[in-house]
């Protein structure tokens, strides 16, 4: 069988001077979770008895990704069914002929109750699941176990900050691996193509430092990592217009809130101020608030679900101010649109508006089926944000005037 030889003598190197722990990042597919497997793999049929821990974040990623690879590497390897035998029923387990074992967990999952004997454990694309799923399997360990961690630098990833060395990351490409099919080679190198002279802050670009290069790019993380806090008092005396925004959720008792903030647009700044963040209060606590808002014919952009227009018929009832009101637009792709719109510009928070500083802080962006996509909770007053600024960018200049 032919390991990835880079990968391979990276490990051994490691291994001589006993470090704890390998962390591999690399783009898509470029061979990390499929090489620490062959390893993996080797060292449970040349090494009887070798337990191995290894964690993922979903069923469907076990079976669909890590054991169609060990599939692959023991047909490589010229095995068959007595070599290694998986268990898909119950406790989910790989099984050698040596007496080595292959043992799962979810991320999230409590793992207190596996034996602390293990020689290996495996974090399997852990960029899904937080710090205290590998606090809690790395109890699992034995003596001297050796611990492997893969990702994709979609986000700021935890374990760079619990763990990293300038000896023990190793970074991958799609050109470090030999199993690559021509079809998806040929997918990336196009990525490549295009994102190499890509402008930065463009997503070609992001998807290719990430995607090809297998680096952090400056837009992973957080959607909006350009922002601070300023007073109250810069927002409310400011001479630019004001555009106000609406999101729905408390409506039909879902978990999110209803939220109404307020935006003023400068050239390479966006004003922002939370006016009303509840998941427990209704239209006539919104109409209040709208009502306390100095009026200067503002524009008024809601949120089209949760009966929204409805909720706006309700609002302007029992408010009665003359707001210009129009409907968000929305679509396929018009929230990752939104996000890559506004990341050039400062956003400026008024220091009342802490739920909106603290989407700032969470609202980020992960991989979910093999692309780039912001995570759906922490969106509420970012949501707002992206109403406002389609409706500003839309508007005649002579309109943007107070």
């Amino acid at each position: 069988m032919e390991l990835l030889k880079l990968h391979h003598d990276f490990i051994t190197y490691h291994q001589g001077k006993n470090t704890p722990f390998i962390i591999f990042q690399g783009g898509r597919r470029s061979g990390k979770t499929v090489s620490i497997l062959q390893f993996l793999y080797m060292e449970s049929l040349t090494h009887p008895h070798t337990r191995t821990l290894i964690v993922t974040d979903t069923y469907a990623r076990l079976k669909e990704s890590i054991f169609q690879d060990l599939i692959m590497i023991n047909r490589s390897a010229g095995g068959d069914g007595r070599r290694m035998r998986i268990h898909y029923t119950g406790g989910t387990r790989v099984l050698f002929e040596t007496g080595s074992e292959f043992a799962f967990v979810y991320a999230g999952r409590d793992v207190r109750g596996y034996a602390s004997n293990f020689t290996y454990i495996f974090f399997n694309e852990c960029i899904q699941y937080d710090a205290r799923t590998a606090r809690e399997a790395l109890k699992a360990a034995g003596p001297g176990c050796q611990v492997f961690f893969d990702y994709n630098p979609y986000t700021r990833f935890w374990v760079n900050d619990l763990y990293e060395t300038a000896d023990n990351k190793l970074i991958t490409t799609y050109h470090d691996n030999p199993f690559l099919s021509d079809f998806v080679r040929r997918e990336l190198d196009r990525t490549a193509a295009m994102g190499e002279t890509a402008a930065p802050g463009t997503m070609e670009r992001y998807l290719y430092e990430v995607e090809c290069r297998g680096i952090d790019s400056t837009l992973s993380g957080l959607c909006f990592p350009h922002h601070r806090t300023i007073p109250d008092e810069d927002y409310h005396t400011s001479p630019l217009m004001e555009v106000l925004a609406c999101d729905w959720g408390a409506l039909h008792a879902t978990a999110d809130p209803d939220v109404i903030c307020g935006f003023r647009f400068a050239s390479d700044a966006i004003y922002c101020h939370e006016y009303y963040y509840s998941r427990e209060g209704g239209d006539a606590e919104m109409a209040a608030c709208l009502a306390s808002i100095p009026f200067h014919r503002q524009y008024l952009v809601y949120d089209t679900a949760t009966e929204g227009a409805g909720r706006v018929r309700s609002l302007f009832a029992r408010t009665g101010l003359r707001f210009h009101f129009s409907p968000a637009r929305k679509g396929a792709g018009s929230i990752l649109t939104g996000i890559r719109n506004l990341q050039p510009y400062e956003l400026r928070i008024t220091a009342s508006s802490r739920h909106f500083l603290a989407e700032m802080e969470n609202y980020r962006f992960i991989q979910r089926n093999d692309t780039l996509q912001p995570v759906d909770d922490w969106n509420h007053c970012c949501d707002a944000l992206r109403y406002a600024f389609d409706l500003w960018s839309m508007l005649p200049a002579q309109r943007k005037k107070c």
